[in-house]
């Protein structure tokens, strides 16, 4: 890492741990979304950035989550540590029957992910009775761990940042690591890597899993955040953000599904308070950077910190 990203690294921690101590409660919370959102974006680039998989059932993961969370601790009144808990672990079981689509590939996968997708969200949406139907699961208490309630938007901010955190670290020593090594190489090129000995789909496969237990976690923190959840949180809008956060942050980057959450979450919200159309302006927004920046912010910003290689001095 160069000194200059070095600098970019610092300087965006210092910003994020003094965020809500010069901000509002309104800035703090669109903060914690954007944390949420990204985790979600990060988790499928895990598999879009590394592998070159395009999922688009990444909601479900993150709405199941979401919702063993929130009735368990509504209607169960299960304590919040077990039912944080046992909602990433439902996502995470539902990734493992998931994880059969890496059996395909391509245009294939896309549209088997997509169908998988549309199963959970018409079960939110039809399955009334336990779901909620159109008005979901309300009144989801403030998290409670070990005793501490985290109810203001600024403790609740820390604890997400904290979980952000950790994920990041253990996410960049994956991705770093053989295994990681192993997703570029199957991305690259998948007959030679199993020409060498590799399994790709046994990759892929755990790929998918880790990828649904990072949108899990990023659900049980939305529903927390949040106070309820409804089907909109399965749909495919959902999924389709969530990668198109990657893309116009950067994908295969640490930061960059977070830069586009940043982008994406701020960009809704201001568009939308000045023009109805405000999907259509993103929409432009997002063509422009897949046709003239296809590396997204994070390639942007290598290319202003990289010295070129053959550079006279």
């Amino acid at each position: 890492m160069t000194t200059s990203r070095r600098a970019l690294a610092f300087g965006m921690m210092v910003l994020m741990v003094c965020w809500p101590f010069v901000t509002g409660d309104y800035l703090t919370g669109l903060m914690t979304q954007i944390l949420i959102f990204g985790l979600l974006a990060l988790s499928a680039d895990l598999l879009l950035g590394h592998a070159g998989l395009f999922s688009l059932c990444h909601a479900s993961f993150f709405s199941v989550a979401a919702y063993t969370a929130a009735i368990l601790q509504v209607r169960y009144q299960m304590p919040t540590e077990l039912a944080a808990l046992s909602g990433i672990f439902s996502g995470t079981l539902l990734g493992l029957i998931f994880g059969l689509a890496v059996r395909t590939r391509g245009v294939y996968f896309i549209l088997v992910t997509l169908a998988m997708g549309y199963v959970v969200w018409g079960v939110g949406y039809r399955w009334a009775s336990f779901t909620g139907g159109d008005s979901g699961v309300t009144g989801v208490a403030a998290l409670n761990l070990f005793g501490f309630s985290f109810v203001s938007p600024k403790s609740y901010y820390f604890v997400v940042l904290i979980v952000v955190s950790l994920v990041i670290l253990v996410y960049a020593h994956l991705t770093k690591s053989p295994f990681g090594l192993a997703l570029r190489g199957i991305k690259s090129s998948e007959p030679r890597m199993r020409s060498i000995g590799f399994h790709p789909a046994f990759h892929l496969y755990i790929a998918f899993v880790i990828s649904s237990f990072m949108a899990s976690i990023a659900g049980v923190l939305y529903v927390f955040f949040n106070k309820f959840v409804n089907p909109v949180s399965a749909s495919l809008h959902v999924s389709v953000d969530s990668v198109l956060m990657a893309i116009v942050g950067g994908s295969a980057s640490l930061l960059g599904p977070f830069i586009g959450s940043a982008i994406v979450l701020w960009l809704r919200n201001w568009v939308s308070t000045y023009i109805e159309l405000h999907l259509a302006v993103m929409g432009l927004v997002f063509i422009a950077v897949v046709l003239w920046a296809p590396g997204g912010v994070m390639g942007w910003v290598k290319k202003l910190t990289s010295k070129p290689s053959g550079e006279a001095s």
